[in-house]
């Protein structure tokens, strides 16, 4: 190779490289619409899941509370029977075993 060949070989080369990577980033930049309404719709569908999420853990708290109350009640009337019960109990086996 003579010396004016290796430096417009050179320069070929650049501008080769230069070209591929331009229409890489054209390439690449046509395709960024389609993955942003991809994520978009992720989002979105994320978005979804977790309000659902958000109304099934409303009615699981709601549940739990319903059944804390009931558990609540159903002490309470036990205590109040066995109350009952310790003040009645003696009464009876008294008139029953004199």
């Amino acid at each position: 190779m003579s010396a004016r060949a290796t430096p417009k070989a050179t320069l070929e080369s650049r501008l080769a490289v230069l070209d591929h990577r331009v229409s890489d980033l054209e390439e690449r930049h046509e395709t960024v619409p389609t993955r942003v309404t991809r994520l978009e719709g992720e989002f979105e569908h994320m978005a979804v899941q977790l309000s659902d999420l958000n109304n099934g853990q409303r009615e699981l708290t709601a549940t739990v509370s319903d059944i804390g109350i009931k558990v609540t009640r159903m002490l309470a009337v036990l205590t109040v029977l066995g109350v009952v019960a310790q003040m009645v109990g003696p009464a009876l086996l008294r008139i029953l075993f004199p």
